[in-house]
């Protein structure tokens, strides 16, 4: 059998869709019959230290909401998501090793293939160290 190391980070995508799915059906893909409002997590970036054990992944949340419901009621959840991000941020209350969380980007308006459905994204960027 190959040898693998003993020890890495905790994958940043499982850390946010286990936190989101608290508030909101979160997964890493939506699939046809899934409600709205929606969050998909997705990891778009990141670094990692072998010398230092360390991992810097930048994850994407994409707040998916029913545009039969709003504009204000999308605003809400999209706002209601990202403070629920920002508390796993202060609290680094997590099943991981997150020494520190920052906003990479604030959620902003996007366009989305459906004229159903109003979107927002927002990147977070973890600071990760190796179980």
């Amino acid at each position: 059998m190959t040898e693998i190391l003993d020890v890495g980070p905790f994958d940043a995508e499982t850390l946010t869709v286990q936190w989101m799915l608290q508030q909101y059906p979160t997964a890493n893909t939506r699939r046809p019959g899934d409600p709205l409002p929606f969050i998909i997590v997705e990891q778009v970036a990141g670094k990692e230290s072998i010398d230092e054990s360390t991992s810097d992944p930048v994850v994407q949340l994409m707040i998916l909401c029913d545009k039969k419901n709003g504009e204000d009621a999308a605003r809400d959840i999209k706002d209601r998501v990202h403070r629920r991000m920002l508390l796993l941020g202060r609290s680094l209350e997590a099943d991981a090793t997150i020494d520190w969380m920052r906003v990479f980007e604030s959620p902003r308006r996007m366009k989305y293939q459906s004229d159903n459905v109003i979107a927002y994204v927002a990147r977070y960027q973890f600071g990760l160290t190796y179980d």
